[in-house]
């Protein structure tokens, strides 16, 4: 079954210049930083977590990559997946959490965005807008999912990676900003370079990626796969989720919605073409959280992979 919604992804840190002959060690770990995680950790921990149950799976032919434990298995009903590679050789394998507007209980935010979406992320991909909190990193929590993670031999938290047009970033007052154990990279405009590292002269070890006049997302990602990440998770908001859908950029399409909500209103945002995706699994929460759906889509080259890799992409395009 091809769904159309015509509305609407492990590396190492590359060298940076700017982390030569620095006057402190980068596994230093402020107070802050340490209680942030705590509290986070501790949260999920006690979240009362339903799960979901399978409605549908089309994993057969398709070329994945899928994890899981008991813990995340009995929770998930199964394992979870992502494409086994990118949309073209020179760029990361890049997944896009999408979530209706609403409540959808605790299982969707500690088991799926804060769990299993990131658990084998080389880094996660946002921007700022206005920021309700400062304090906002983009990592797993449960001790069951950092289990998972440090088991695919990847980093304790991913890559943050935040997207700026203007820099106009409240740099100074963001934690993300201000550990020096958390890699960080600020993906902005080629002309606002030079700003961006002027206001992060106190974060020497933020890196900076110029990313064209305009900027231009394949041009970072390309950039990011050549420092080493080979899979990104990418959260949003709508202007990064729009750039990337337009673009072809998205191999996994992570959708979660309440009942009757569907695919195509929780991309009401996305007025650009259509999208061709199959849907590859299918999932409706447990008990209270009944009504929550949760769909991944893949484009049809998952099926065909090499397709994705271009030996024929005008079959889809």
């Amino acid at each position: 079954m091809f769904t159309i919604l015509a509305v609407p992804a492990h590396g190492l840190w590359g060298a940076c210049s700017a982390r030569d002959g620095l006057a402190f060690s980068l596994e230093m770990t402020k107070l802050g930083f340490q209680e942030y995680c705590r509290r986070k950790e501790e949260a999920a921990m006690a979240a009362a977590l339903a799960g979901f149950t399978t409605i549908a799976e089309e994993a057969g032919g398709a070329d994945l990559l899928s994890f899981g434990n008991a813990w995340t298995r009995r929770l998930f009903d199964g394992d979870f997946h992502r494409s086994a590679g990118p949309v073209s050789p020179e760029l990361p394998s890049v997944s896009l959490i999408v979530t209706e507007e609403g409540t959808l209980g605790t299982t969707v935010p500690h088991l799926l965005h804060e769990g299993l979406t990131r658990v084998d992320a080389d880094a996660v991909l946002g921007g700022i807008g206005e920021p309700v909190s400062t304090d906002q990193i983009c990592s797993v929590w449960h001790p069951e999912l950092v289990k998972l993670r440090t088991e695919r031999g990847l980093p304790r938290h991913p890559v943050q990676v935040l997207v700026t047009n203007s820099c106009e970033v409240p740099f100074e007052r963001c934690l993300l900003f201000h550990e020096p154990s958390l890699p960080v990279i600020v993906v902005t405009r080629s002309s606002m370079v030079a700003t961006a590292r002027a206001r992060l002269r106190q974060s020497p070890w933020v890196d900076v990626i110029g990313a064209g006049d305009p900027l231009d997302l394949r041009a970072a990602l390309t950039q990011l796969r050549d420092r080493g990440m080979a899979v990104v998770s990418a959260v949003g908001g709508r202007r990064i989720a729009t750039t990337l859908l337009d673009a072809g950029l998205v191999t996994d399409l992570y959708i979660t919605v309440r009942e009757p909500g569907s695919a195509a209103s929780a991309l009401s945002f996305y007025n650009g073409p259509p999208v061709v995706r199959r849907r590859l699994l299918s999932k409706a929460g447990r008990g209270q959280e009944g009504a929550v759906r949760f769909e991944h889509l893949v484009p049809p080259s998952v099926y065909a992979p090499g397709l994705r890799l271009g030996l024929n992409p005008s079959v889809w395009r």
